[in-house]
């Protein structure tokens, strides 16, 4: 059975899907414009191989509160964080898993030496080699209130934003059914749009400037990345390998930009040998005396 609930993690009340299982915990974080809910196809599997899973709505998307003024990147580490020390158990840290903007939060936490982790995987992480229209955004950052801004009614909207997700997220497997309109149910009315896309270029500034300088990932590392990536180019896989060098990397085939929701059969077989392969280390213990 999967759950819902609605914690407070750090200084941000966020919505919670999880897992009953074995752990270490997996914490599942979404990408740009995305919400926890678009996990539940791998929720499902790992809930059928008896794995204890937690995916979470990330500040200023899904139902959680707005991330706040400041650096985004800054406020949504805070979070990370906090959620590794919340999900933590029996003083076992999680393994943090993020697709996109998550795969980026992933690699945070894995290169901090105050967060512990007992592994990250970032899945087609944003930062290392994006299609030419996100540079763009970035780049013409003065036409977003322009760009964000809906000019059709919120339905019609909804209906674009879907199937810009399963463009963007597919492969050659295409995604699980109901997937994309789930995810762009959180765009509600017009107010969410200018929240959640709103910051676009600003946070894809931080992440180029992040990316540029990444620090040592010294926690267990698997990257997975769909090959036909629209989104954050298969090309970025090398790049990012060469700075993790002791990480393991892992090609899906007939994957795009969310794996997870292409071929979740693919990425749970992969995160449940990752993770098995942990208990052959010492993984980190934290004592909370």
């Amino acid at each position: 059975m999967i759950t819902q609930s609605r914690p407070y993690v750090g200084r941000w009340r966020t919505r919670a899907l999880e897992t009953a299982g074995d752990g270490p915990v997996l914490l599942l974080l979404h990408g740009f414009g995305d919400h926890a809910g678009t996990w539940l196809p791998l929720l499902e599997a790992l809930q059928h191989h008896g794995r204890r899973a937690v995916a979470l709505d990330l500040p200023n998307f899904g139902d959680a509160d707005p991330v706040g003024p400041g650096p985004m990147l800054e406020s949504l580490h805070e979070f990370v964080a906090a959620a590794v020390t919340h999900w933590t158990e029996d003083g076992v840290p999680p393994v943090v898993v993020g697709n996109s903007l998550g795969g980026v939060m992933a690699l945070r936490m894995g290169a901090d030496p105050e967060v512990a982790v007992s592994g990250v995987v970032p899945v087609s992480p944003a930062g290392f080699g994006h299609v030419w229209f996100i540079n763009a955004l970035e780049r013409y950052s003065w036409v977003n209130p322009l760009l964000f801004t809906p000019v059709v009614p919120m339905r019609l909207f909804r209906y674009l934003t879907a199937n810009g997700f399963a463009w963007a997220a597919a492969g050659s497997s295409g995604v699980v059914k109901g997937v994309s309109r789930a995810m762009a149910a959180h765009f509600r009315t017009a107010a969410d749009v200018k929240r959640i896309f709103g910051v676009a270029p600003e946070l894809l500034a931080e992440i180029r400037a992040w990316s540029s300088d990444l620090a040592p990932v010294t926690a267990p590392c698997l990257i997975i990345w769909g090959r036909g990536d629209r989104l954050t180019l298969v090309a970025g896989a090398p790049v990012l390998a060469a700075q993790v060098p002791d990480a393991e990397l892992v090609i899906l085939e007939d994957c795009g930009h969310c794996s997870q929701v292409g071929r979740p059969d693919l990425v749970a077989d992969h995160l449940l040998q990752f993770v098995d392969g942990l208990s052959s280390r010492t993984l980190p213990v934290l004592n909370r005396d």
